[in-house]
């Protein structure tokens, strides 16, 4: 009997260290640069209602995917001969503005799905706008470029006029609902009911005020890939495709403080671009969060990442530097960061809905510090995944 006590004793023990686990980080007193940081300690409706703060905000996020650097410049439809034949002679193709694969942030102006799958392109698209200066120089150049082509479209009535605006402007004031972003995925075919109702709208029916993950028409996103024009019509700028995207869940009718971000990492899965999206996917994201110290120390603050819909894991991650970075066990149910601050120590708590036992998966903190004039704890959560085909991931941050 005694054995049998001690034995199971043993395994609770063993189920518990599993379980759980913590580190110890010592947390400098400082500022963080950016005001935007701290703005993450206000309500919801508050940042909904001002698109340039959201913008802002969602712009703190940092991404990068392994492949960010392409080879090729040119991508074009694989439809049989047809494709490379009006690649190949008629200039009809996607073109690279930049080697170097890019962030944008913005407000969705509109947004479109197919309704059916046409070949292999099901398209969830986003046309975004910018009102931060950095990201609307950037499409500055893109419609100099597209003027610079001069290449029409087929259809009559998406002809351009080069002598109106967004070809010709003063920067000084300018109409910034004329520089519009296209973005544009495929996301794979096994996957895309289940991202309907697990992530974002993929299917015919709720807009993306309806939808859960977003709430509201107009949302602030972010989002990370091949910045190129689209010259098979009339040459228009797009983001073609996004392979990062997120979002600050923040709508008029949410007072609260808590952040939850919705996160994804996709391959493109239409036959358009294996040049400029390959599968594995390889990604790493950063999502700053600010947290009042004060609800931390009460135990009242916790971080909880929520795997949402996802295909398999693998290969291993590539070695990206991890200098100033604090693992957090991803194979752990949750997981206790103590931080050693000037005024003592405190409790955070990190949470997974289920973990993630493979070596294609990792988490760390970094870029702690405590504002003490605000009594506020600020940092960054990293995640990085190496995914078959697509990863969607909840982020939330309690007591905010």
């Amino acid at each position: 009997m005694m054995r049998n006590v001690f034995c199971a004793l043993v395994l609770w023990s063993c189920i518990m260290h599993s379980a759980s686990a913590q580190t110890v980080v010592n947390v400098p007193d400082g500022r963080v640069s950016a005001r935007e940081w701290l703005m993450l300690t206000g309500r919801n409706s508050a940042i909904a209602a001002n698109d340039t703060l959201n913008e802002r905000i969602v712009d703190l996020v940092q991404v990068a995917v392994a492949d960010s650097v392409i080879r090729k410049k040119k991508q074009h439809h694989r439809v049989f001969l047809v494709g490379w034949l009006i690649h190949a002679f008629g200039g009809y193709n996607w073109r690279a503005l930049s080697t170097t694969k890019r962030k944008f942030v913005g407000t969705v102006h509109r947004n479109s799905r197919s309704s059916d799958e046409h070949f292999t392109e099901y398209d969830i698209n986003y046309d975004i706008y910018f009102l931060l200066p950095h990201y609307q120089r950037l499409t500055f150049a893109a419609y100099d470029r597209q003027r610079e082509l001069k290449r029409q479209d087929y259809r009559r009535s998406h002809r351009r006029d080069y002598g109106v605006e967004p070809f010709v402007r003063d920067t000084l004031n300018f109409d910034w609902m004329k520089y519009r972003l296209h973005c544009e995925l495929t996301p794979p075919r096994p996957f895309r009911a289940a991202l309907d109702a697990g992530f974002y709208p993929t299917l015919p029916g709720q807009s993306l005020g309806e939808h859960w993950s977003i709430g509201t028409d107009k949302p602030t996103i972010g989002v990370y890939g091949l910045w190129c024009l689209d010259c098979n019509h009339s040459c228009h700028p797009e983001l073609h495709p996004y392979e990062w995207i997120w979002w600050l869940r923040a709508n008029g009718g949410d007072t609260t403080t808590t952040k939850t971000w919705m996160v994804g990492l996709f391959h493109e899965s239409s036959n358009r671009m294996p040049d400029w999206s390959t599968a594995p996917v390889q990604g790493r994201i950063s999502i700053p969060f600010a947290i009042r110290a004060a609800d931390v120390r009460k135990g009242e603050s916790s971080v909880l990442i929520e795997h949402l819909v996802h295909s398999g894991f693998g290969p291993g991650l590539p070695q990206w530097p991890a200098d100033g970075c604090t693992a957090v066990s991803a194979k752990a149910d949750e997981q206790v960061i103590r931080l050693t601050t000037s005024t003592g120590t405190m409790d955070l708590k990190v949470r997974l809905n289920h973990p993630i036992r493979s070596d294609a998966y990792s988490l760390s903190v970094s870029d702690l510090v405590l504002d003490k004039a605000t009594g506020t704890l600020c940092g960054r959560l990293n995640l990085a995944v190496s995914a078959t085909e697509v990863y969607t991931t909840r982020i939330t941050f309690k007591g905010s």
